[in-house]
């Protein structure tokens, strides 16, 4: 078989929970085309360098206000006409490339009725402040994803759920599966010896992401201890920013390199979107969580997960390092559940066996 998986690129969180299936794909002797842009393209081709990586069209999503509604109604129709391209692009890769499925991660234009199609997502209904405008967005929602073969949410049911309801869904098409938290971090991973009190590791759309990063930046060179910064981006760090001996930088990292260093801190500092989330999932190291200002889905796991694990959550206007760092020394809460590293191998032998069915 060959199947087609694309990722939205909206920070690395989309690309990084499809690794875990590509893998899977290629165990089952499946070839696997990928398709993305930006920091999500250059991390499956990082993670794939055997794989081909084709471009796809950019939803050109960025926060300049801290209010979601803005933010996204002002990329309304950047996010349109690149559904729209990726939809042409993908009836011309289908004409010239014998392809058996697609497997989509909230690219809304990667499905064709000629195919089955998955999409990936964890976010079918909206926890907004504006309930009227949260109506509208899963109205929109629901179009979109009718049109696919069927849903999986990287999710557990019930009272494990990590979403807290955001992946609730009442209808009986598309069929819906809970396929359990996805990472690309390895579910049994081993504490390694201390090399960092704090691995900070970035990503998320722009102008955001640099404004956290220079509030973090001044915050630790003003505190003793070692600690690394992963930036996730490749852009240059600008010339007038403060920089410190006992800060290691990094742009981007694979996952072995990641790992690595998750496995060598103590802490880790990041945002809050929820593929962060699972990766924290897998790896059981302690955090610092800070939504991006005016993301709803952000903060209102921020609330929902507070006490489900070894977490802490600020606000970036609040930001305090120094206090959350005494918060860890005195003692989190236990994690409650753990994965068991077998998530996505059970969906894609599912997912295979049903695609043999529907060709015989």
């Amino acid at each position: 078989m060959h199947i087609l998986v694309a990722a939205l690129n909206w920070g690395m969180g989309h690309a990084s929970r499809t690794v875990p299936l590509v893998r899977a794909l290629q165990s089952a002797g499946v070839k696997v085309t990928l398709a993305s842009d930006g920091v999500a393209a250059d991390l499956l081709r990082a993670e794939f360098p055997d794989l081909e990586v084709y471009e796809l069209p950019s939803y050109k999503v960025s926060y300049p206000t801290g209010n979601i509604y803005l933010n996204v109604l002002r990329s309304a129709l950047n996010i349109f006409r690149a559904i729209r391209a990726e939809s042409r692009w993908l009836k011309n890769f289908i004409k010239t490339h014998d392809i058996d499925a697609t497997i989509s991660d909230n690219r809304y234009g990667i499905r064709t009725h000629q195919l089955p199609a998955v999409l990936i997502t964890h976010q079918l209904t909206l926890h907004g402040n504006w309930p009227w405008a949260n109506r509208i967005g899963e109205f929109f929602i629901r179009i979109f994803i009718r049109r696919f073969s069927e849903v999986w949410v990287p999710d557990w049911e019930g009272d494990k759920s990590l979403t807290g309801g955001m992946a609730a869904w009442r209808y009986m098409r598309p069929p819906l599966y809970y396929v359990g938290p996805l990472s690309r971090f390895d579910s049994k991973m081993i504490k390694g010896e201390t090399k960092y009190d704090i691995a900070v590791i970035l990503s998320g759309p722009e102008p955001q992401r640099s404004h956290f990063e220079l509030m973090i930046r001044q915050q630790l060179c003003g505190m003793g201890g070692r600690y690394i910064l992963v930036r996730g981006t490749r852009e240059a760090v600008p010339s007038d920013w403060v920089r410190c001996e006992h800060v290691e930088e990094r742009d981007l990292l694979a996952i072995d390199d990641l790992q690595a260093v998750v496995r060598q801190s103590r802490m880790q500092i990041s945002r809050s979107g929820y593929s962060t989330v699972m990766d924290l999932v897998y790896s059981g190291i302690p955090a610092l969580m800070v939504p991006t200002p005016g993301q709803f889905e952000q903060e209102f796991l921020c609330e929902y997960l507070l006490g489900k694990g070894p977490w802490l959550f600020q606000t970036q206007d609040t930001l305090d390092i120094p206090a959350a760092w005494q918060q860890f020394l005195g003692g989190l809460p236990p994690l409650v559940g753990h994965p068991s590293g077998e998530e996505a191998d059970l969906i894609v032998g599912s997912f295979l066996e049903r695609l043999v069915k529907e060709v015989s």
